[in-house]
């Protein structure tokens, strides 16, 4: 719900043309949409783009297992090899995700619905899979490879950032990078009830994971004692 409602906010916003209105029958609206195709950087015209900002938001925390991609290093468990403890819980949530569409028996008139060609199945697979891997925040890594994209779409000068369309297609997919950061803590603008009630369960499924963890290493539990 909040990507989704973020989304319309950058798709239909309240503009100011850059010229003058033509009145007539029909250009008018072509206006419009030329100038919003312009103030979003092409995601208003790009319906499979908007949805697949909407599917990584439904898939995101597929099979998440309730603790952090650190934790999951320090335990050691199989996803994290697999993944080679890089944006773990992100990763293994794309491939489950991504399996279970490409199930043609079963999801195959989907498919034919989002993607009606080989071009159009990879750029919905790129613009899930960036989105998806966003959500993983604590990554320094990541997180300096983002900075450089900023600076590069929208503080390097024309010449230096390159073709229009690549770094139009850049701004595009910051933007909607930040739409789903900001969704995925969404509950934090929640009622300080809902917030509070969220934090309990968090803090009972750690203590839980640090308990089981005690049994094979009692040092654990004596510190919780302590």
């Amino acid at each position: 719900m909040s990507v989704n409602k973020l989304l319309q906010r950058v798709v239909q916003p309240d503009f100011t043309p850059k010229m003058p209105l033509d009145t007539r029958r029909g250009s008018l609206d072509k206006q419009i949409a030329s100038e919003l195709h312009d103030y979003t950087y092409g995601i208003t015209s790009d319906p499979l783009t908007q949805f697949a900002v909407v599917f990584s938001a439904l898939i995101h925390d597929v099979d998440h297992w309730g603790v952090s991609n650190e934790q999951l290093m320090k335990e050691g468990v199989p996803i994290a090899e697999k993944y080679k403890n890089k944006s773990i819980a992100e990763q293994n949530s794309v491939d489950l995700a991504w399996d279970l569409l490409m199930d043609t028996e079963e999801y195959g008139e989907l498919q034919r619905c989002i993607f009606s060609n080989e071009g159009e199945y990879k750029r919905f697979r790129q613009v899930a899979v960036n989105v998806v891997m966003a959500t993983d925040i604590q990554d320094k890594e990541l997180g300096e490879l983002r900075k450089k994209r900023w600076a590069k779409a929208f503080e390097e000068t024309p010449q230096e950032a390159g073709p229009d369309q690549d770094n139009r297609d850049r701004m595009a997919m910051i933007v909607i990078e930040h739409i789903m950061q900001a969704s995925d803590v969404a509950h934090t603008m929640q009622h300080v009830s809902i917030f509070g009630s969220q934090q309990v369960r968090t803090a009972h499924k750690l203590s839980f994971v640090i308990v089981i963890q005690s049994l094979a290493d009692p040092t654990l539990f004596t510190f919780i004692l302590l």
